[in-house]
């Protein structure tokens, strides 16, 4: 028996023309495919996404900055209390201030 007849005078070692061309018309789609790929990522850019308590931390930053930092008004009224002996502050209630304004810190 001759394995030239059986494989049609083909060595078994070298691919045919049709195993080439398929092998290359799939390599070929790969690369196509890959490039839609990466043109797709491209095209689509980058995002990015803003949670709803940062944009609200972002609006209260905003108007803490439009604001004055002193208020005038409260300042007189204070000293003018100090002045005339009539400020009495609670110190229960400042210390419930103190004690909320950490658990909040806290959170």
């Amino acid at each position: 028996m001759d394995i030239k007849k059986i494989l049609g005078g083909a060595s078994p070692y070298t691919q045919s023309k049709v195993d080439k061309g398929e092998s290359s018309d799939a390599a070929a789609a790969a690369k196509a495919k890959a490039k839609e790929k990466a043109q797709a990522q491209v095209s689509s850019g980058d995002r990015v996404s803003v949670s709803s308590d940062a944009k609200l931390v972002a609006e209260a930053a905003k108007a803490a900055e439009e604001s004055p930092d002193v208020r005038v008004d409260k300042v007189e009224a204070l000293k003018a209390q100090v002045q005339a002996g009539t400020y009495n502050p609670d110190s229960r209630q400042i210390a419930q201030k103190m004690v909320q304004s950490d658990l909040d810190f806290l959170r």
